[in-house]
């Protein structure tokens, strides 16, 4: 069914709500979902903000991919932006992957701790003491931490996945022609 044209521009304004309009429910939900998780995420961790505003730009552009997809006779098919798998649900996804999603609880509570609890007091334990030094230190804690951490991921990363020396096939070393 052809939608209006400027219905279609104005509902793109919302993440979800453009997709929603031309019937692609599931696709909407998940912007919808993308957006309010950057929102969480961005009240819980302030420099993860540019997530949102990408979030946006990619529902906005993807109302439109949609619409000139359906007009051209080539109409995408809804799905979840999303994909745990056909056999895999959440809950499934993260026991596979409990120990990262450990960690990152365990780092968000710390932050969280640190934040609301922890950097006032030694801030005016710093003030009182004249170590300003110290305040800088205490206010970067947190940026410092992030930094650290996504250096140790992209490390990781880089060097990919380590087998066990046990598991590695011995190579004989090259003898040239025998």
């Amino acid at each position: 069914m052809k939608k209006n044209g400027f219905l279609v521009f104005c509902f793109a304004f919302v993440p979800g709500a453009g997709q929603m309009y031309q019937g692609y429910m599931k696709r909407g939900l998940s912007m919808a979902m993308l957006l309010a998780g950057s929102v969480v995420l961005t009240w819980l961790f302030s420099p993860l903000g540019m997530l949102v505003p990408v979030v946006w730009m990619y529902s906005f552009f993807d109302t439109f991919n949609i619409h000139y997809n359906c007009l051209e006779g080539h109409p995408p098919v809804d799905d979840y932006m999303m994909h745990l798998g056909e056999d895999q649900n959440l809950l499934q996804l993260v026991k596979g992957r409990s120990t990262l999603v450990g960690w990152i609880l365990v780092a968000l509570g710390v932050y969280m701790l640190y934040t609301n609890f922890v950097r006032e007091p030694l801030l005016d334990l710093a003030i009182q003491l004249g170590l300003e030094w110290m305040i800088r230190i205490l206010y970067n804690v947190p940026q410092l931490l992030a930094a650290v951490a996504l250096l140790a991921v992209g490390v990781w990363l880089v060097r990919g996945p380590r087998t066990a020396h046990s598991d590695r096939e011995e190579i004989p070393p090259y003898r040239g022609e025998e």
